[in-house]
């Protein structure tokens, strides 16, 4: 499934490519710091449509596969094949010509986190990872090593909703004295997927959805890494509510308890 993942990602990310840096329209949802753009749209299209066509190829029916996307697309999260599509991960970043932005889609077969990728068309890195077969960039393994919190590269990231990010800087703030730096490149499939690479060593995010998430949770977790709630509960994605919230931390499992000490608040 990953070859499917891989050229339907590159697909959008060629669509990508042909929007960054040009002068485009923000369609606003729910704030100013919250927009999606014609590139957003016309990327998860083309995801939509190229799936099921190499599906069919291998003898998998259109009626078979569902979708959950960012963009509002909801088809049958039911389905034996089910995908989830964050067609621009890091919009903001794309809007103003930063360079760290993504294709996130993962797939849920019969309703089981089966297959993950990530996919940065600037500079055509791939991160994907397969349930029980290991993590990988650009086909060299993935594996996450620990570091102690004084000498860990914490990536905090920063919601949008005011009554979210107030409680984050509070956080970030009790933690910061106690790790080696702070970055936020406000992108979490990235985020993440340095984190499996070992170039953060926590990453936390508030209020994200499973098509900001879902790819990079099998990364986290097939690189030797746990993601998990505020409360240190594995995350655990309800299909039927596709718009459900979650908050997370991404970390080496040794950092757990140490890490949700600054969550109690």
């Amino acid at each position: 499934m990953i070859n499917v993942l891989k050229q339907a990602a590159t697909e959008a990310g060629t669509i990508l490519l042909n929007y960054y840096k040009k002068n485009l329209t923000l369609n606003y949802k729910t704030s100013h710091k919250d927009f999606y753009t014609i590139a957003d749209v016309e990327s998860q299209k083309a995801i939509k449509e190229k799936i099921p066509k190499l599906l069919l190829k291998k003898g998998i029916d259109e009626s078979e596969i569902g979708f959950i996307g960012e963009e509002k697309l909801h088809i049958d999260s039911k389905r034996k094949h089910l995908f989830i599509i964050d067609p621009l991960d890091g919009t903001v970043n794309f809007a103003n010509g930063f360079n760290f932005f993504s294709i996130s889609i993962a797939y849920f077969y019969q309703g089981i986190l089966t297959a993950g990728l990530v996919y940065q068309p600037t500079n055509k890195n791939f991160y994907y990872a397969t349930k029980g077969k290991g993590a990988f960039k650009n086909n060299l393994p993935l594996k996450m090593t620990y570091r102690p919190l004084k000498k860990s590269l914490l990536s905090g990231l920063i919601s949008s909703r005011p009554e979210i990010y107030t409680k984050l800087f509070k956080i970030y703030e009790n933690l910061y004295p106690h790790v080696a730096g702070y970055r936020n490149l406000n992108s979490m499939a990235i985020d993440n997927c340095l984190l499996a690479e070992n170039v953060f060593n926590v990453v936390i995010n508030g209020h994200t959805f499973i098509w900001d998430i879902s790819a990079v949770k099998l990364i986290i977790e097939e690189s030797g890494g746990i993601m998990m709630d505020f409360k240190g509960l594995p995350i655990d994605f309800d299909l039927k509510s596709p718009t459900l919230a979650y908050d997370t931390i991404s970390c080496h499992p040794r950092l757990k308890d140490e890490i949700l000490g600054f969550f109690k608040m």
